[in-house]
């Protein structure tokens, strides 16, 4: 009987690893897809904090509790829900990462306009 615990000539009994060349179009689509997502989170997060130096500008530090919760909160909420997308969307095809990321932006600017009308209608 033979022993088939030899690994074949020119492996090290581990998984061979890939180089960027090697990976297949969705895993590449995958990736653009993600970096894409990632701009246009990172493009509310900007805003978020455009809002956040437009506020302090006008009113300094003197905002109350609910005004720091919804500036925070509109600066979090897309940093949040693209990382919570990128972990549900891992290991998905391409097109299945898309729709995900695309939820979680929706998800992203529910919260971003429930906490803006917070400001504008008050408690």
């Amino acid at each position: 009987m033979t022993d088939n615990t030899t690994a074949p000539r020119g492996s090290t009994g581990t998984a061979a690893r890939t180089s960027f060349r090697e990976l297949s179009f969705s895993k590449k689509a995958g990736w653009g897809i993600a970096l894409l997502f990632a701009l246009i989170s990172a493009i509310w997060v900007w805003v978020g904090v455009a809002n956040l130096f437009e506020a302090l500008a006008t009113f300094g530090f003197a905002l109350s509790g609910v005004s720091w919760l919804v500036f925070i909160g509109s600066i979090a909420a897309p940093i949040v829900t693209y990382g919570l997308g990128f972990l549900v969307g891992w290991r998905l095809p391409a097109w299945a990462k898309a729709v995900v990321f695309l939820v979680a932006l929706a998800v992203a600017m529910v919260i971003k306009a429930d906490l803006e009308s917070l400001l504008l209608g008050g408690l």
